[in-house]
């Protein structure tokens, strides 16, 4: 009986130690790499849109619940280069192993196949990758 009580209390403090994590948990998207696979899409082709934040040096994370795969091109704050976010994938967007930030903490966004989405700001999001803050885009 001792013992099924210290195992009890082993798995409360474990329980305890992971759901108080809290703003730890704001770093929990992968890293996702562009492609230059040299392809020429159309420009028209994809769907522009775009947000403003007064958040300089922001990240973006992109969260793909579309049921498909999504392209993801910027044509702010970089250039050239493309995302592919496979179905439920999240991630953060990485060039050369660094994250893509903001300095203005906008973001100009374009999407193959052109779809709707919905920003988000999280202050906290990917601050252990040197962002201030993340912009969530959702594409459902």
């Amino acid at each position: 009986m001792k013992t099924l009580g210290m195992i009890a209390a082993g798995v409360a403090m474990t329980a305890l130690t992971v759901l108080g994590a809290g703003p730890a948990q704001a770093d929990f998207t992968d890293p996702v790499e562009y492609t230059d696979s040299g392809e020429n899409v159309e420009d028209e082709g994809f769907g522009e849109y775009a947000v403003n934040r007064s958040a300089p040096n922001s990240c973006l994370v992109v969260q793909n619940h579309t049921g498909g795969q999504v392209t993801v091109r910027l044509n702010y704050p970089t250039s050239g280069g493309k995302w592919l976010f496979k179905h439920d994938q999240v991630g953060v967007l990485m060039r050369n192993g660094k994250v893509v930030t903001s300095p203005s903490g906008n973001w100009n966004v374009r999407t193959n196949p052109p779809i709707r989405f919905s920003w988000v700001y999280d202050g906290n999001m990917n601050s252990r990758r040197g962002c201030n803050g993340s912009w969530v885009l959702t594409m459902n």
